[in-house]
């Protein structure tokens, strides 16, 4: 069975297995996570499903030596 889950910007990379869906957002894109994430939010309820946020995680990579006001969502 085929997704029709898809990311916003094609820059994006979109990882799914089984009941596990990960997605990474660049720093430098048009877009900022938190727009991914409520695309990724709709979807799941248009879909029926629900999205377990007792397991829901956002992890930053970046230069720790850089100061970064961070968007968490």
């Amino acid at each position: 069975m085929a997704s029709d889950l898809k990311l916003l910007l094609e820059i994006n990379i979109l990882f799914k297995f089984a009941d596990d869906t990960t997605f990474l957002v660049p720093e430098n894109t048009d877009l900022n996570i938190s727009v991914e994430s409520e695309h990724f939010r709709c979807w799941t309820k248009d879909n029926h499903m629900i999205i377990n946020l007792l397991k829901t995680k956002e992890m930053v990579f970046g230069n720790h030596l850089l100061a970064h006001s961070y968007h968490h969502v």
